[in-house]
């Protein structure tokens, strides 16, 4: 009997939020549509086959898998995610560890492999890492929260020596801990010569902590570091102990007719597509760029193929159902059953958010190319996988968050009867 009732908490009967779960399938609909276009005459030339719809062929088995994925995830209880956060947080490390160690001979060493199968490591980190500090945050709300005077060693230590000038908190300690976490993981994707994913890993890590309730002045505190970091990184990025690459790229940003072995050649080709696409763009297939002009066209810069077949119009309209994903997941994690569940809701809208506006800005050429994807559009069936994963997850929360019952398709099925 016992048994049966463990069973039973593991798997929510309730019914998951509509809106949300439409609005993700209307996203990946259009992706699936627009990677097909963007990526065919890649394809027929560099997929090794001679196959113009492998990319999309591949990707489709993906998001099928990813949908079955999701929709199982989506009825586990979230709460126990929570046994696996510690192993899966150090799992991901260890994945990363192994795949900087191996190298790669261009000094990029972003992907693990297993026979055939190969996957970003830093995709998993960003998982695990959000759901570690959701399970952190929650448990240790009372300590983040907390004025009273650490009991750690080092912390006492200091306020010695500052003869009680400088007092650190039990938040502060907590706080600490928690950002050398997410400090380490971006690390380790650094190391592997990703700092984009470190970047976002580090934003990711942020808005957690701000969301968990940590104190605002460090926020601040933080934000003129960063500030003065950007700055002095801007003007003196040939002195520092960058690869070649990262400082080609920001040469390439900052100088607009930098042009040694076209480095400018990715981004140039991108504002041509935008601007070529006008107003009501050119038409779904009809994409000069993306014969081979604009590098990646079917997975970092798909979205200039969208602006060149679809316009401004369609770039606003696929703009406006992100946000509307985004808020609808923000909607979510308010309404949630617990602290545990917002946290969950927030870190992941939060990735969400954060991939469309850098992989958004650098198509646009408002900051330095990153190489950041954009979900559901961007090739890539891990990321695929990952992102449909942490829907699921949303979803999860939602059939137990204090949502309007018309929402619910098992409850309106009953009503309707």
């Amino acid at each position: 009997m016992q048994k049966k009732k463990q069973v039973n908490d593991l798997f929510v009967k309730n019914g998951m939020d509509v809106p949300f779960f439409l609005i993700m399938l209307v996203l990946m609909t259009i992706g699936l549509v627009m990677l097909l276009s963007a990526s065919y005459i890649y394809a027929f030339h560099y997929s090794g086959s001679g196959d113009s719809l492998y990319y999309f062929k591949r990707q489709i088995v993906f998001a099928v898998l990813g949908i079955i994925g999701m929709l199982v995830y989506s009825r586990l209880n979230y709460k126990y995610l929570k046994m696996i956060t510690n192993i899966g947080l150090l799992g991901a490390l260890v994945i990363l560890a192994i795949t900087v160690l191996r190298g790669g001979g261009d000094g990029i060493n972003r992907w693990f492999g297993i026979g055939a199968f190969s996957f970003q490591p830093s995709e998993m980190a960003k998982f695990m890492l959000i759901l570690f500090c959701a399970a952190g945050l929650d448990k240790n709300h009372k300590k983040i929260i907390s004025a009273e005077p650490s009991k750690a060693q080092w912390a006492q230590k200091i306020t010695e020596l500052s003869k009680g000038s400088i007092k650190i908190t039990r938040g502060t300690t907590t706080m600490f801990f928690y950002a050398l976490v997410i400090g380490f993981t971006a690390g380790m994707v650094l190391l592997g010569s990703h700092l984009s994913g470190a970047i976002l890993i580090l934003l990711i890590g942020v808005a957690m902590l701000w969301i968990g309730e940590c104190r605002a002045r460090w926020f601040a505190v933080l934000g003129m570091v960063v500030a003065v970091v950007l700055v002095y990184v801007m003007f003196n990025y040939e002195d520092l102990p960058l690869k070649e690459y990262m400082i080609v790229r920001i040469k390439a940003w900052r100088i607009k007719d930098f042009s040694p072995d076209d480095a400018r050649w990715q981004i140039n080709h991108s504002l041509y597509a935008l601007g070529s696409g006008g107003f009501l763009g050119a038409g779904i297939g009809n994409s000069k760029q993306k014969y081979l002009y604009v590098s990646e066209s079917h997975t970092d810069f798909i979205f200039s193929i969208i602006g060149e077949e679809l316009g401004f119009v369609g770039c606003f309209i696929i703009l406006a159902i992100f946000i509307c994903l985004i808020l609808r997941g923000i909607y979510i994690g308010m309404r949630a059953k617990d602290r545990y569940g917002a946290l969950l809701v927030f870190g992941m809208t939060s990735q969400l958010a954060l991939q469309v506006m850098f992989n958004v800005a650098v198509v646009t050429d408002t900051v330095p190319n990153t190489g950041i994807s954009l979900p559901f559009f961007s090739y890539g069936g891990s990321a695929l996988l990952i992102t449909l994963v942490e829907m699921g997850t949303i979803l999860a929360v939602s059939r137990q968050a204090d949502l309007p019952k018309v929402y619910s398709i098992r409850k309106s099925r009953k009503e309707s009867k």
